[in-house]
């Protein structure tokens, strides 16, 4: 079976992949059916104020999400980016990028690590390099909005050559999730000026559709100006209302080599500042970027990992977590994305519970970022504890048409943690501004967790059985979707038991924590939740009875999970302290018999999916799909009585372990989805292979996330 590529360290020692295979990827499943992955297969570049999605092709896609999630040089697919390079030797041209290029053919090199892409090309006897360097941030709110792009050329014949080269950049700002609702009032007016930067102003025949700069706003109408700038003499930029053009012209004698450098990014108002932070490094020829010591610096080394490839593995997820954070410029926070569907693909900052579970791994080598995911979080909680799931646009916040039931116990798993791990108790007396933030009074932190905690007791509420009520979803938010009943009977009737087994097992460790601070004024809070705390755990135990594993759900007269068992709930059922360890064992040898037979990565989420639904494969997704944010719980809880059982679920779950399973899929390599399709369909390890979202951005950050945060738990065992 042909391998997709293979990793390997830079000179830095860091980790980057080569990418030998096929260009377009094509692919098919064991019954011949064709694969739907993307045909050129992505890498992330970024720090927190810049998103660079580069693709093996050499083409790559400028994003910003730092106002809204907006493409800044959008092509024709919604998914796509518009950039050529080319080089014209002695009268003939020969294309570096995109279809039909020197990319697709064996006379190229396509290298991606922490913080570049490197592509080399042979043609004609002359040797050219692409070099495509990002810079880390050093702090939560900085980070240069530009790439450095070093070209090198030599001419390896024995002859004179003539060569032109040219790199270009389309301009045509787009915010992403206006491509699903498309809005007729919009007009658009292009301006460019003589030093290399193209503007972009939206106007609108309604006078309330954009606000002002700072104006809180479901649209944004502020789109940054795209540049580019030389750092070299005798490269001339130039533009057009739509593109921006880098060229240099020479006549290289046999031997000679020719290096030059531009920067290409964008800024609202600073773009000599953004172009001074990125400073000149020596020109690049090799695969490792220009900004290599910096990003060794903010990157954990895991040098006492005796595994080698592990470790490798452990700094590209610390890596991609860094390259997928990204700076809000309402909330003045940084936070990292899910990415893949709801960030890249239609626009929305979300969901709150993502972003919170991100931030897991941060507190033992990235504290200030993750205290800075708490603070963004709390900025867009209301005053009586809501956190709403989504944001888009500016800064505007909304539940969309979810009415979620646990995104405060996501919040209380990273506070709980992030108090253990970095005993800043003090961060309980800050005061936080909450939604809508601006003009808002500041509250200390700790009321603002007495307001979730109030509202999870109280607006979310318990059910008939005692149990934390679902609401429209819980975690799984295909519950709204695949189960045909009548919403408005249902809505508030339902009850979740994996929403009860988190609540039992996370308020005991924030209870704990809270202690710590030694303050009259969270006594009353620890009592309360305490006594809530009781109570689910009473409902819960006799719930599940002398049954072996908690249900699922009740929802609309059923109980679910009756016969059928789902993950959901297990994994923080086996951390809830009171259960027996006995118990919990006999727990665990139901779900290997139950969800574990028969795959490869860890568990599915069901054991025999049940649902019937047209965008719900069985076996695919919410509906008996593998996730990496359900499997990250069960290892923290089977650690507790077995720890080596936990290391062998943790090293199944890897990139590594992945790619040695379904080497035939690039998505196996250096990023995934959110979820894989289980062992019960074709397509088996691959990406969601329904027709709605083949196309997507395959970057997420649950993956990174969890191996890396189970890592260091695991570590503490």
């Amino acid at each position: 079976m042909e391998q997709i590529g293979k990793w390997m360290k830079d000179e830095a020692g860091l980790p980057c992949f080569e990418y030998t295979g096929r260009l377009p990827y094509v692919d098919t499943e064991d019954k011949g059916k064709k694969i739907k992955l993307p045909e050129d297969p992505w890498f992330i570049l970024g720090n927190y104020r810049m998103t660079l999605f580069s693709h093996v092709s050499g083409e790559y896609e400028l994003i910003s999400g730092q106002r809204s999630w907006m493409r800044l040089n959008k092509g024709d697919d919604k998914a796509s980016g518009n950039n050529h390079a080319g080089i014209t030797i002695d009268g003939i041209e020969h294309r570096l990028t995109g279809d039909d290029s020197l990319s697709f053919s064996g006379n190229s090199r396509k290298i991606h690590g922490c913080g570049f892409a490197f592509f080399e090309y042979i043609v004609d006897g002359v040797q050219v390099t692409r070099n495509i360097s990002v810079k880390p941030s050093q702090s939560v709110k900085d980070g240069a909005s530009a790439f450095l792009l070093t070209v090198c050329i030599k001419n390896g014949s024995k002859e004179d050559k003539e060569i032109r080269y040219f790199e270009q950049i389309g301009v045509n700002p787009v915010e992403i999730h206006e491509m699903w609702t498309a809005k007729e009032t919009t007009k658009t007016y292009m301006f460019k000026d003589s030093t290399g930067s193209i503007k972009m102003v939206f106007k609108s025949d309604d006078p309330l559709l954009y606000g002002n700069r700072e104006d809180l706003s479901a649209f944004d109408g502020y789109p940054p100006v795209v540049f580019m700038r030389t750092l070299s003499k005798d490269v001339m930029i130039r533009g057009c209302e739509d593109e921006l053009t880098a060229e240099k012209t020479d006549i290289l004698k046999p031997g000679q080599e020719v290096g030059w450098q531009i920067l290409v990014g964008f800024s609202w108002n600073e773009i000599d500042l953004v172009c001074k932070e990125m400073k000149t490094p020596a020109c690049v020829d090799s695969p490792i970027s220009a900004y290599a010591d910096e990003w060794k610096k903010v990157l954990p080394d895991f040098h006492d990992e005796d595994d080698e490839e592990l470790s490798r593995e452990l700094i590209w997820h610390a890596y991609t977590l860094e390259a997928m954070a990204t700076y809000s410029e309402y909330y003045e926070e940084t936070k990292i994305p899910q990415g893949i569907i709801y960030d890249y693909f239609w626009g929305q900052h979300a969901s709150a519970r993502d972003n919170l579970q991100h931030a897991l791994p941060l507190i033992y080598y990235n504290q200030p970022l993750a205290k800075s995911v708490l603070k963004y979080m709390l900025k867009r909680t209301t005053p009586f504890g809501e956190i709403r799931l989504i944001e888009y646009g500016f800064g505007y916040a909304a539940n969309e048409q979810y009415f979620t039931s646990d995104q405060q116990l996501y919040f209380f798993l990273l506070l709980s943690e992030y108090l253990r791990v970095t005993e800043d108790y003090a961060f309980l007396d800050e005061e936080i501004c909450p939604y809508p933030f601006k003009e808002m009074m500041g509250i200390k932190v700790y009321r603002l967790v007495e307001k979730c905690f109030l509202f999870l007791r109280d607006t979310i509420g318990v059910g008939e059985h005692g149990l934390v009520r679902l609401l429209n979803s819980d975690w799984n938010d295909a519950v709204y979707y695949i189960i045909d009943a009548p919403y408005n009977n249902v809505f508030g009737q339902g009850e979740s038991h994996m929403n009860t087994a988190m609540a039992i097992a996370i308020l005991q460790k924030l209870s704990t924590q809270l202690k710590k601070h030694e303050s009259e004024s969270l006594a009353s809070l620890c009592k309360s939740m305490d006594l809530y705390r009781t109570r689910l755990l009473e409902a819960f135990v006799s719930d599940m009875g002398d049954r072996n594993y908690p249900r699922r759900m009740y929802f609309d007269g059923k109980a679910y999970g009756e016969d059928n068992m789902f993950l959901e709930p297990q994994g923080f059922t086996l951390q809830i302290k009171e259960l027996s360890i006995e118990r919990k064992k006999g727990l665990y040898r139901e779900m290997k018999e139950r969800l574990y037979a028969g795959e490869r990565i860890g568990a599915r989420e069901q054991q025999a999916p049940e649902f019937e639904d047209d965008g719900f494969d069985k076996g695919s997704r919410e509906n008996g799909g593998f996730w990496w944010a359900l499997n990250g719980p069960v290892i923290i809880g089977v650690a507790d009585f077995d720890r080596d059982e936990a290391w062998q679920l943790l090293k199944r779950m890897t990139l590594k372990n992945l790619s040695r399973e379904y080497p035939q899929y690039w998505s196996s390599y250096w990023s995934s989805a959110d979820t894989l399709e289980s062992s019960l369909i074709p397509g088996e390890g691959c990406t969601d292979q329904s027709d709605d979202f083949w196309r997507e951005p395959v970057f997420c950050a649950h993956p990174h996330a969890w191996i890396l945060y189970c890592y260091y738990r695991l570590k503490e065992v």
